[in-house]
């Protein structure tokens, strides 16, 4: 029986897989439906109109440097539109009379003696333009005189100590 079932077997799944061949089978055949890919202009457009959008939000905020900052992109993406040309120069004309303006009131503050107020001026200026060598002078300069300040008034505490204690010499006379 065991020959009978070695030689049966492979012969009937031989059979079986010859019958599976032959079978015709309905495939149903289904079109993936594929979503329309995305169309950049009106990608790019919705872009633009969001900008437009948040500069004249940041604008009216009182966020100059952050809305020029949108402007820009428009003009980026857009080189001859006239209305970012416009605002971008309204803006930089905005940005440099508020920069003049703080660093005027700087000086004044310096004049006043009132350092930490100047301090907050220069201060103002550099955080709408980085690169302002005037204020970023000027608040080395303040910084140099107030430690300068402090190293005299250390100076100063430490002779009447050292006067009051009696030991001080003919070197720290004046």
């Amino acid at each position: 029986m065991s020959v009978l079932l070695r030689v049966f077997i492979p012969v009937f799944a031989l059979a079986l897989l010859a019958a599976c061949a032959q079978m015709r089978v309905p495939v149903a055949v289904r079109t993936l439906q594929m979503p329309a890919p995305p169309v950049v202009i009106d990608g790019i457009a919705q872009f633009i109109a969001d900008e437009r959008a948040e500069a004249r939000r940041l604008d009216a905020g009182a966020s100059l440097s952050e809305a020029r900052l949108h402007w820009r992109y428009v003009a980026a993406l857009l080189p001859n539109d006239v209305e970012a040309k416009s605002q971008i120069a309204r803006l930089d004309a905005a940005i440099r009379a508020r920069l003049d303006a703080l660093i005027a009131q700087g000086e004044a503050a310096v004049m006043r003696s009132r350092l930490p107020d100047a301090q907050l001026d220069f201060l103002k200026a550099l955080a709408i333009d980085g690169t302002n060598e005037r204020a970023r002078t000027r608040l080395r300069e303040l910084d140099a005189g107030a430690a300068f300040l402090a190293q005299d008034r250390k100076d100063q505490r430490a002779r009447a100590a050292a006067r009051d204690a009696g030991t001080e010499g003919p070197e720290d006379e004046k």
